[in-house]
Order: structure tokens, then sequence, then C-alpha cells
């Protein structure tokens, strides 16, 4: 096929270069084979998807909120406008003359559309994503027809680890070519990108080197970021000087520049590995996590330790709107006397919504007492929660013990997995309740205690009244007020939170940030584990991936990136609400929710290779349960192979 070039003319659209940049040109053989996948007008997205997106970019808004400024005061006197685009090449602000802007939104240049190349043809934002370089598209070399009347040009703006961050552009009519843009836009992105660098994570150490003290100020200037002895980030200026590419980042800088181990904030001379002498500056980051350099060759005695992303465990965190309507109530509820029971499935973050209840209740000055039923062997469930006298059974502590439920006179009694107490402890149970008293084990005595009560189950308790597993009249006395903690993957505002979480877990902190491709993964994934899963892999990322690296879905884990069977399987953690089938149920359809339960517990048991404890972590319950409900159903046991 022959490739009709841009068209060089004179006219309406101004004067275009006598010939196109080998850049065009590749993107117009690109286009070409486009076609009608293009598009000349565009909708720009809704203005709540809009703001969403500026929230997951706001890292990037702000560090290059004083370039935009600057240039806004300049390409307003030139009638032009700039743009900041994010790495998919949706233009996030944009400012200047209020001329042109209007002018500019006919043919969609206005926050909210996405000028990527194969969505809108040759152009300066789209094409120098592609090609991760600077670029001009004049007038006629705009591969749609109707972008031809604006001159554009664009860089990218980099991490400290070389991804693409977003994309500056300064634009204006065709009719006036302006030269300097192209290399103002270019210095822009630079300053940008530096300051991220000089706002990455504090902890790291900063290597700053020019062939001239006076550049060691300048957006010219080349910077190093070390952890302890290892490069994790770099600006191409420091590429260039140095004569590397990317490749260098994870590597020691004594392989690079030689007399760093000297350096302090006043500026002295150094020689790089090629003997290239350069005047370089060192800023030490803050204590603990980065400790001062020795020097190269000095011995250690130990092996340094890694800069690890704050985490920090908070004491409360956004369960979203609806917990927080749930939770006015249940405190009236909980002050009211009445017996609050929570449920939902596992890690919905129902013992953090207990500990939010219980401080603000009127029983805040009391203690909070809580007691994993499912984590307690069965033969010390009855001493740990009702106490015993010294000596009451072989290994009892001589002075004996309170029990829980004496502990949390005067406050809160939290039973946690309650569905997993043995019927022949809720009878017990269920008299301590009703009487208030308590009788431990190897006394005579029965001892008044006074508590509010809290409980919490991820099991389907109507179901287990059904079979036999639980007692009535138990889960009538624990019912009084139900609540029930929707799953994560429910949240309307999921794409918000987890990039919430993300920035408050180190992300903020560490100038890390998530792209799109991953941010649409984390969303779409099924979190099975709720918030205690989601918590876990975001940390997992903050601390397994350098400052400043912008995370793509390649760099989440397997699991996040395709949607197995296994994971369709933990989103409906046992047992099946019929409110909630698996798409994949169709294909057998059951006579009964038991049936339905048996047929998803023997597909996660093949999955994990007839493994227990795997399916039990599968299915999002413990381990003890599942062994339980196979006990309770021989029928489904005697099908599978043998099991550990």
């Amino acid at each position: 096929m022959t490739l009709s070039r841009p068209t060089v003319t004179r006219g309406l659209h101004g004067l275009v270069a006598a010939q196109p940049s080998s850049s065009v040109l590749r993107s117009w053989e690109r286009c070409s084979t486009m076609g009608a996948l293009l598009h000349a007008d565009p909708n720009p997205m809704p203005t709540p998807e809009l703001n969403e997106r500026r929230e997951q970019h706001a890292r990037i808004l702000e560090t290059a909120s004083p370039e935009l400024d600057t240039l806004a005061g300049m390409v307003t006197r030139a009638h032009g406008v700039v743009l900041l685009a994010d790495p998919t090449g949706v233009i996030l602000q944009e400012a200047g003359s209020t001329d042109f802007l209007r002018k500019a939104e006919r043919v969609a240049l206005r926050p909210g559309v996405s000028w990527a190349e194969s969505i809108r043809g040759t152009n300066a934002i789209g094409t120098a994503l592609h090609d991760g370089a600077a670029v001009r598209v004049h007038g006629n070399e705009h591969f749609l027809r109707c972008n031809r009347i604006l001159s554009c040009h664009a860089a990218p703006i980099l991490s400290p680890r070389g991804e693409i961050m977003g994309v500056l552009d300064i634009s204006s009519e065709a009719s006036s070519l302006q030269d300097y843009a192209l290399g103002l836009a270019q210095i822009c992105a630079r300053q940008i990108g530096n300051r991220l660098l000089d706002t990455a994570d504090g902890r790291l150490h900063r290597l700053v080197f020019q062939r001239q003290p006076s550049l060691l100020d300048s957006s010219e200037r080349a910077i190093l970021l070390l952890q302890d002895e290892q490069i994790v980030g770099a600006n191409e200026a420091a590429l260039q000087l140095l004569g590397s590419d990317w490749g260098l980042l994870h590597g020691s800088i004594t392989a690079w520049i030689e007399g760093w181990s000297g350096l302090g904030e006043s500026p002295k001379q150094i020689l790089s590995h090629a003997g290239v002498p350069l005047v370089a500056t060192l800023k030490h980051g803050r204590s603990p996590a980065a400790r001062p350099l020795a020097a190269p060759t000095a011995a250690r005695a130990a092996k340094p330790e890694q800069v690890r992303p704050v985490c920090r465990e908070p004491t409360q965190y956004d369960l979203g709107y609806e917990a927080e309507g749930s939770l006015r109530r249940a405190v009236d509820a909980l002050d009211a006397g009445l017996a609050v029971l929570l449920q939902g499935e596992t890690g919905v973050g129902k013992e953090v919504f207990a500990r939010q209840l219980h401080a603000c209740s009127g029983y805040r000055s009391g203690p909070f007492v809580a007691v994993n039923c499912g984590a307690l062997p069965e033969s010390l469930i009855e001493a740990e929660l009702f106490g015993y006298e010294g000596g009451a059974f072989t290994g009892a502590r001589r002075e004996g013990s309170l029990g829980r439920l004496r502990e949390a006179h005067g406050g809160v009694l939290f039973l946690d997995e309650i569905g997993d107490m043995p019927l022949v402890l809720q009878t017990r149970l269920l008299r301590a309740l009703q009487e208030r008293e308590v009788q431990p084990l190897g006394s005579n005595k029965r001892i008044p205690v006074d508590f509010a009560l809290l409980s919490a189950t991820n099991q389907d308790l109507a179901t287990m009244l059904e079979q036999g597993a639980f007692r009535s009249d138990l889960f009538y006395r624990l019912q009084d007020y139900r609540v029930f903690l929707s799953p994560l993957r429910q949240r309307p505002d999921l794409r918000k939170f987890l990039l919430q979480e993300f920035e408050r877990l180190g992300g903020l902190e560490r100038a890390m940030s998530l792209s799109d491709a991953a941010l649409d993964a984390l969303a779409r994934h099924a979190w099975p584990g709720n918030y205690r899963e989601m918590r876990g892999i975001l940390r997992s990322l903050l601390f397994l991936k350098p400052a400043g690296s912008l995370l793509q879905a390649a760099d989440l884990p397997p699991e996040l990136r395709r949607p197995p069977l296994a994971a369709l399987a933990k989103a409906e953690a046992l047992p099946i609400l019929a409110k909630r089938l698996p798409a994949r149920a169709a294909e057998a359809p059951a006579r009964s929710l038991r049936e339905l339960n048996s047929q998803l517990i023997v597909r996660v048991l093949g999955e994990c290779g007839n493994n227990i404890s795997h399916a039990a972590g599968v299915l999002g319950i413990h381990r003890s349960t599942l062994h339980r409900y196979l006990a309770r159903h021989q029928d489904m046991r005697a099908g599978l192979p043998k099991v550990e």
C-alpha cells in the first residue's frame, strides 16, 4: 500500500514545515491502518469521572502547578493554551487564552477528552505518549482534517523510574507557528520531572551533579536517588552525563561515580566512571530509614536496611457511607441494652466497626474484650469464656483466670466468628447471657456480670439454624439489632477509595502512582478478603516497588490480572446467599441451597488440589469451619479424594 504523506501547503492552516519529522511520518503510517477507529468529534467524559481521574493524578497536577501557572501567562499573550494530559492522553487541565480556548473546544481540545493517538490520530499529545519523546505537530501534519487548525508542541513528563507520568502541551492556532514552544514545553516538563525527584520519598539520598556549578540549580541538573548505595531513581540529564539508560537503576552508585561518599551539601569535584570531571552535592535522606552513607570501602557489620513505605495501621478507617449510618443506629441500639449482631463476609471490617461502636457508645470508658470463637480450641473455649479456679484442670494456672466474660464487666464483649462456636458451648453461653452470671470452672459460685454484647459472623446463621448447627434460642438472643456490612466490591466509590487508600498507606509519601490499567484491575477484582485483602495487596505493592514508580497492571499479583475460577469462588464466601450466585452455577443448576454450596466447595477443593487449608482460604472461611461442614455432609466427603 502506498502511504499518502501529509500535504505541505500554504493557506488557511498556515505554513507547514517543509518536511515533516520522522516521528510524524511514523505516526501517519500507524494511523492509516486505524480508519474508522479514529474519532473526529469525541465526547468528553462526564464531570464526576473527570474529577475522579484528576484525583487519581493529583500528584502530577500539584507538582506541575507552578509551570502551568507560568506558562498560562506566557501563552495567553501569544493567543495559545497550555494543557496537561495524563499517561493515557486524557486532558486533565487547561489554561491560557480565553479566545483560543473557545476555538479549541470546537475540536475537543478540552479537559475530559482523550488525545491518545489511537483515538485522535497524529497529534502532539498522543504521538509524544507513543514515542516517549517531545514532538511538534503543526497544521496539516495532524492526521484528522478537523485538527489541522492547531499547532501543538508536547513533551512527556517522566517519573524517577522513567515512566511517563503525563504530557505537557502548548497549543495555538496553526496560522501562528511559535518556534520556541517545543523547547519551552521540554524545559517545563524537565522541571516538573525534577520536582518529582525532589519531592520523592524523603528518606532517600539525592545526588545532584553537572559539569559546571552554575547548572546545579537549573533544569539541566542531573539527579540520582539513592537507597544506601543503590540507584533507585534518576532523570534524563543524569543518564546523558553518565552515558547510560534506565538500566542503571538498581545498580550501585560506585560503578558510575567516583568519590561520591565524601560529598555533602556544598559542591565538590568528582569523576564519572568514564573519567569526566563533574561538580556534585549530596543531600542525605532523613533517619531512620536512610542513614548517612559510609564509604564504599568501609566494612559493614550487617546488611543495610531497605527503605520501607510507612504503612500506619489506622485506629479508624473509612468503611463507607452506609457503614457510617449503620454505626449511628447501632450506637443507639447498644446504649439501649440491645444485643448487636454484625454480619458480612470475611475482611469487611466487622471488628473495626465493633471497636468504633464501642468508642462511640456509653460503654467507651469500659473495656473492649474481643473473643475469636473460631480460633479457640474446643477444649479451651469454656475456660477462656467463663474462667476457672486455680487447679481446676491439668495445666491450669495456680491463681486461676477471670475469663473473658468477667473481663468485659462494665464494657463491651465482642464475640467474633460466633457461628464457629460448638453447640455444647452455645448452651452455657446462652445461660450466662440470659442470667448475667458466670460460674467459673471448678467453682460453685455464680458471679454477676454486666456488659454490652456484640457478636459477628461471616456465616448465614439462618441456614445454620435449618441445618441444626446453631441454637435458635441463642440466635434470637444475639440479634436484637442486626447490621450487615457490605463487601468492598459493592462500594459505589470503589475506584476513588482504592486510590485514597493507596496514597494514605504510603503512595503519597513515596511519590508512587497507579496507572489507569492498574486501577481498573484493582477496581475489577472481586476482593473476597475485602478490606483486609485490599490493604495487604496495596502494602505489598508499596513495599516491593521503588519510590516514584508508576505502577502498571503487570505489577499486580497474578490473581488481580485475570479473573480465575478461584477468584469467583472467593468472592462468594460460604455460605452462598441466594441474592449473589456464581455465574457458572448455571452450568449445573442446583436443586437446593445446600446442593449449591456443595457444588462450590467441590469446585474450589478441586482447584486447590483437595487441600483443606488452601480451599478454606479461597472460600474466606476458617479451616475448622470447612472441616465441620464436610463432617456434617458425609455425602460430599465420600465423593472427594482423600484431603489433608
